[in-house]
């Protein structure tokens, strides 16, 4: 059972509000779109400081957004802890990585200035 345990951190700065970064957040189609593998359920609102849900799906676990306030943006931290699901691919953990990097800096680029991204296409 120790192979199917998935724990996963991250850490991304973008030059931005927490405000404007949690915004994100709350988009309902945002988040299906970074995390079409998982239904996440909200289970603390932390309001400009994140969210944390719980997750079924192809992870079943917890999950979390933590916003940190830091000089002129925000630390985006990323949390996954649980368990691959029953269906899940043997990589899920790696594919869960990969989708948040693409999607957190399409949100990144797009919020600093930093060229056009929109968070669909990226994916």
């Amino acid at each position: 059972m120790r192979d199917r345990r998935i724990d996963i951190v991250d850490e991304t700065f973008i030059r931005a509000s927490p405000g404007v970064v949690r915004a994100s957040l709350d988009d309902r189609g945002w988040v299906a779109q970074v995390w079409p593998h998982l239904a996440p359920t909200v289970t603390r609102d932390r309001g400009l400081k994140g969210v944390r849900w719980a997750v079924t799906g192809q992870v079943v676990g917890e999950m979390e957004v933590w916003l940190e306030p830091f000089r002129d943006g925000v630390v985006v931290h990323h949390y996954v802890r649980g368990h691959r699901g029953p269906r899940a691919p043997r990589d899920v953990a790696t594919r869960h990585t990969l989708r948040w990097k693409r999607a957190v800096h399409a949100l990144k680029d797009r919020l600093e200035g930093a060229g056009p991204s929109s968070g669909a296409s990226a994916l």
